[in-house]
């Protein structure tokens, strides 16, 4: 017990540690305040301060591209790197509680269905309201076989699996790579679902990527969800020729992850305004879908921030944005040579090659196993149960009415005022 309860002293005095540099050092203390104005983040009582700076050494960047936990390794060369190299690797999902321990509450992780303990940082006490078969919305990290409960974010009651759902995909679209986190069954899963996908894509369009118009990218996604599921023959390559609109970018939504969301469940043609959108097969990762990539393809063409609405923006887009592959950016190296000026002069920086770039803007494709949203989503339990409830929930909606003495639709024999006009 003293190993455990010197290890949790260790992780909690080196967050202690990462909290205090962050706010005393010059430099970083600079980053976080313009990183709040950016993201419009408000700060109005501690707790929420102390979330926020939490969230912020541990998942992002500094202004320059400095990952803020190799920032503080820099400074702090002395500190505990093998806490450091836990939290670069933590990530975020929901937990079922399927049994509560003494020290320790045995979980089954609703992101990659996989069982873990999990030791939290403080006493079992002071965690009374959580309960047998609620959810946790945590962050995990693992050391030396053990793995702890670095903060809770949010706590679902057991009747309220819907929520808990939506919490674990929006999860899942932020950290795909958790799907695959000490799940070798899971990982091969998706590999082979990669191959498939890959394999429809090559065998359809003859390539490994398309753009088309924002209001064909639902149609699509559900005729090449029936070609894989091998419930249609084919798809017409003609049917989805190139994008014809007009180039230009425009900011779609602030909350990636409920803009995701609502795509995924069908809603890419909603948008008042029409954009282009590209559909990318990676060898490794599967398919990506990639709002304005043809717009980005059409700025390296012309070699000009100039002609097209908000390029700089579009480009900033497509490199920052951790939807889009590496090997998408090594494609468009290869295609066009001026491809590392053009980041050169949108970033103000001065890459000499490819895997500068790689290193700088896609590190976590270097730490982990990581496979697109789209591919990450098809292959969850979790994400085929929230839109069988929406779907569920949408037909009950639409059901047929009925008079209040006639047959209840839902055809359990009963008068419709005594059935399903009750619920």
């Amino acid at each position: 017990m003293a190993g455990l309860i010197e290890t949790l002293s260790l992780i909690s005095k080196t967050m202690d540690d990462l909290i205090d540099f962050t706010v005393n050092d010059e430099a970083l203390s600079k980053d976080f305040e313009a990183f709040l104005i950016k993201n419009e983040i408000k700060i109005e009582k501690q707790n929420e301060l102390n979330d926020c700076l939490i969230n912020y050494v541990l998942d992002e960047k500094m202004q320059d591209r400095t990952r803020v936990l190799d920032y503080f390794l820099i400074k702090n060369p002395s500190c505990n790197k093998d806490i450091i190299s836990a939290f670069k690797k933590s990530f975020k999902s929901v937990f079922r509680i399927d049994k509560i321990l003494k020290n320790a509450y045995n979980c089954t992780c609703l992101a990659n269905e996989k069982d873990f303990e999990l030791i939290p940082l403080v006493k079992m006490t002071n965690l009374r309201g959580i309960g047998l078969y609620d959810y946790i919305k945590a962050r995990i990290i693992e050391l030396d076989g053990a793995y702890y409960i670095l903060e809770i974010f949010d706590c679902f009651g057991q009747f309220r699996e819907h929520h808990a759902n939506i919490e674990t995909v929006k999860c899942l679209i932020k950290y795909p790579e958790s799907q695959t986190f000490y799940n070798n069954v899971k990982l091969i899963e998706l590999q082979n679902s990669t191959k498939l996908f890959n394999q429809k894509f090559m065998e359809t369009f003859g390539k490994d990527e398309i753009i088309i118009s924002n209001t064909q990218a639902d149609e699509f996604i559900k005729e090449f969800n029936l070609l894989v599921e091998g419930k249609i023959d084919k798809i017409p390559k003609e049917k989805y020729a190139d994008y014809k609109g007009d180039f230009r970018y425009f900011e779609l939504n602030k909350n990636s992850e409920e803009d995701f969301i609502k795509n995924a469940t069908g809603g890419f043609g909603t948008s008042e305004k029409p954009y282009d959108i590209g559909f990318f097969a990676d060898t490794n990762s599967g398919l990506y879908i990639i709002p304005f990539l043809g717009t980005f393809n059409e700025i390296l063409r012309q070699n000009s921030l100039e002609n097209i609405e908000n390029a700089k923006k579009c480009v900033e887009y497509i490199m920052l944005s951790d939807k889009v592959s590496p090997n998408l950016l090594i494609k468009k190296d290869k295609e066009h040579k001026n491809f590392i000026p053009l980041i050169n002069n949108v970033f103000n920086q001065n890459f000499k090659d490819i895997r500068e770039i790689i290193g700088c803007f896609k590190e976590d494709w270097l730490i982990f196993d990581k496979f697109s949203p789209t591919m990450v989503l098809y292959n969850s339990k979790t994400f085929e149960k929230m839109i069988g409830y929406k779907e569920e929930k949408e037909s009950k909606e639409a059901a047929p009415s009925a008079g209040r003495n006639e047959p209840c639709p839902c055809g359990s024999g009963k008068k419709y005022k005594n059935c399903c006009l009750l619920k």
